[in-house]
């Protein structure tokens, strides 16, 4: 079935060409570089906001049930506003980390703005080989160096079960080290992986040095790889138990304002109002609310997922239907307004400010 030319794939194409036409130049101009030396901030217990305090206390009650307990937290203060804790276990090879990441990254003139936990385990090998078991939801731009064995476990909340999944693996690498006990030695060890995580990211084309010599700055074909990533939602991790209901709400919602629009006509009519105002006002509260399910269900990349799950089923089963009204441009402008306000509600790392 052809799909017609209507206002919703018009702005559909438009956006889409305009951010992979559009975006290189705000990556290159927006995304800070990345220093060759990090200067790392130890911040004290009592430095921490209520709400930083309150992300890490589950974590710390957690963790001290498998008698891991925190060695610091700190930040890179020349790269950010990531807040980490390192997590400790004397009979253990492995530690935990804890990282709280603000995101804050201009695409096509939009600036999400929030932040995520990510939980990790790590472990070091004899032969500097280390393996990694985190739970990061979205795909890296940047290349995995040869010395790093990575699991992703997206789904996995909960660090006794991911510690779990991290042991079966270790036990399967050779002779674990011991990790570092004191914060000189984090720091030390961070200040080592990442020279060796550079030198390879250079050496792949990743990162280019720049002319001061203190800092890399992305290549464009880390920057292709992240407007790749924005736009194919299937690259982005999530889950079914969120995905499912979602979908099913963003599909059937605009559907099921097709069955009321005869009777907000017959209404109209009876009270002498604009039929045309009560059938569109109709189809509006449905869009409105399918893309509010998107924007409170999805993490990422709402704008395709509302543009997939509202208007090709609309043309598929109702074609021609709903006329020139932008009916899924106005449902993924409401799920970008309602994922922003989520995402400003979950942000914790630093007063929100005009950007």
């Amino acid at each position: 079935m052809r799909l017609p030319l209507d206002t919703d794939l018009t702005v559909f194409v438009f956006t889409v060409g305009n951010i992979v036409l559009g975006s290189l130049p705000q990556l290159r101009k927006n995304v800070p570089p990345v220093p060759v030396k990090y200067e790392i901030e130890e911040v004290a217990t009592s430095a921490l906001t209520e709400r930083q305090s309150a992300v890490f206390a589950p974590y710390d009650e957690k963790l001290a049930e498998m008698n891991y307990r925190p060695v610091c937290t700190y930040r890179v203060s020349n790269y950010g506003h990531n807040l980490m804790r390192s997590y400790v276990n004397p009979a253990e090879t492995s530690r935990c980390i804890v990282m709280i990441v603000e995101t804050n990254v201009s695409v096509a003139g939009m600036r999400p703005v929030g932040s995520a936990c990510v939980l990790s385990f790590e472990t070091w090998f004899a032969d500097k080989m280390l393996l990694t078991t985190r739970n990061m939801k979205l795909k890296s731009v940047l290349d995995r160096p040869p010395y790093q064995a990575v699991q992703e476990c997206p789904y996995i909340e909960d660090p006794a079960e991911m510690k779990r999944i991290h042991d079966t693996q270790v036990a399967k690498m050779g002779c674990p080290v011991a990790p570092p006990l004191t914060a000189d030695q984090v720091f030390r060890n961070l200040h080592q992986e990442h020279d060796w995580f550079c030198e390879y990211q250079v050496a792949q084309g990743i990162f280019r040095m720049n002319p001061d010599g203190n800092s890399y700055s992305f290549a464009d074909k880390a920057h292709w790889r992240g407007i790749f990533n924005y736009l194919n939602p299937f690259v982005h991790r999530f889950y079914a138990w969120r995905f499912l209901p979602a979908a099913l709400l963003a599909v059937m919602l605009p559907l099921l304002g097709l069955k009321f629009v005869p009777a907000a006509a017959v209404a109209a009519l009876k009270n002498e109002l604009p039929v045309d105002v009560a059938t569109r006002g109709v189809m509006l509260a449905c869009y409105a609310l399918a893309g509010s399910a998107v924007g409170l269900m999805f993490e990422s990349a709402t704008f395709i997922w509302v543009f997939i799950l509202t208007y090709i089923p609309m043309r598929i089963l109702a074609p021609g239907a709903l006329g020139p009204i932008p009916y899924s441009t106005f449902a993924a402008l409401v799920a970008y307004f309602v994922s922003q306000a989520k995402e400003r509600r979950r942000a914790v790392l630093l007063p929100q400010r005009a950007r």
